[in-house]
């Protein structure tokens, strides 16, 4: 093989090569790159040597994908190859041909973090089969709750900033469970889904620290590596945030990333809130032994007959009696034929104001007293001629 790492593209559109250089460009790697547009030239290409063969479904010259790429690893088994079917392709292969192939067969719209691990591990000569294997991680962490969820737009925002402050190559920002919430930079040189498993245990000592500090914990861990430095941030209790460097830089920026990691940190925490440091215990199931008292509980007050009621008779309510009038004796009807005689024009006086007052001046008990009537009633005592 040659020093600088070979890949062929084949596609007749040049989308593949396209993809591939802007993979190359974002991770920055260094590769000889050489574009052809079918099988036959591709063949005569791999005879020079090459670390990886990225080919489309159809090629229009009498060869397809799937035939080049066993001519390819026939030729030359170190040689990795990885088919990028387009989107009028088939979506998969059938098992007995994927179990049997060589190569790796994706499908466009395409796995992005797959194809940059599987294109990462076939330029450095790595297994390709491997790097695109993300089994799940068994979950053993205790339940502590949901993990409270974070605005994407302005974490972003909060992470490209640290990433242009520190010069860092990637950073990652994911929660407790395993979850990526968000990666900028190139981030194909990682395996995320290693590096969130491995990282996982962290979180759980960070909440477990917090109880024993009395207060809101935060960690800074730092990992030195040849190929790699990283440096991981505790964002609260639910999640971390993973700073890359190359690993000849990452030892170097210790200062730079702590003042402003940090600084990142507090303002990811502001954008959680209160509920950064919330920790909601699972409630503690019962166990058999009390579901089963639970259960005779139940069953034996349901079997238990219950005491009878006193129910107090009701008093009766007395009936109300009838009203009853007593009847009229020697009842004249005859009063009745002289209604019509009579004058109805006097009931208008009623209602005339004038008439109202002269009624009431009449009603009030006042009239004229003579001098001898006053002198007669005592009002005014008895005067003779003496003035007595």
């Amino acid at each position: 093989m040659p020093a600088l790492p070979r890949v062929i593209t084949v596609d007749p559109t040049w989308t593949i090569a396209r993809i591939v250089r802007s993979a190359t460009d974002l991770l920055d790697l260094s590769v000889v790159q050489i574009d052809v547009p079918g099988g036959l030239d591709a063949l005569e290409e791999a005879k020079r040597g090459a670390n990886l063969v990225v080919t489309t479904w159809e090629l229009y010259d009498d060869m397809r994908g799937l035939e080049l790429a066993l001519r390819v690893k026939q030729a030359s088994p170190d040689t990795a190859v990885i088919i990028l079917a387009d989107i009028d392709d088939p979506e998969t292969l059938d098992d007995e041909t994927l179990a049997e192939s060589p190569f790796i067969y994706m499908h466009r719209p395409v796995d992005l973090h797959a194809f940059l691990h599987a294109l990462v591990a076939g330029i450095k000569g790595e297994d390709v089969f491997q790097a695109v294997q993300s089994p799940a991680p068994v979950d053993t962490a205790p339940n502590h709750g949901p993990v409270p969820e974070i605005d994407g737009n302005n974490a972003r925002t909060i992470v490209d900033r640290l990433l242009a402050d520190v010069g860092a190559m990637a950073i990652i920002l994911a929660n407790r469970v395993g979850d990526t919430i968000l990666e900028r930079g190139a981030v194909g040189y990682l395996n995320r889904e290693q590096l969130t498993k491995a990282l996982r245990p962290m979180v759980g000592t960070t909440i477990e620290m917090s109880e024993l500090v009395g207060g809101q914990a935060s960690s800074l861990q730092f990992y030195d590596g040849e190929d790699k430095d990283v440096f991981v941030f505790s964002v609260g209790l639910h999640h971390f945030l993973c700073v890359v460097f190359d690993g000849q830089a990452g030892s170097r920026q210790f200062g730079l990333v702590n003042r402003y990691g940090r600084q990142a940190v507090q303002d990811l925490i502001a954008l959680l809130g209160a509920s950064a440091f919330v920790i909601e215990r699972a409630p503690q199931m019962e166990t058999p032994r009390q579901e089963r008292k639970v259960a005779r509980k139940l069953k034996t007050a349901v079997e238990e007959p219950l005491e009878p009621v006193i129910e107090r008779p009701a008093v009766p309510q007395p009936e109300p009696e009838p009203l009853r009038l007593d009847p009229i004796k020697d009842l004249d009807f005859s009063i009745l034929d002289d209604l019509g005689a009579l004058d109805t024009s006097q009931a208008d006086d009623l209602f005339d104001p004038d008439k109202l007052a002269e009624l009431a001046n009449k009603g009030s008990g006042r009239k004229a007293v003579s001098f001898d009537e006053a002198i007669d009633l005592g009002v005014l005592g008895n005067i003779d001629g003496n003035g007595k």
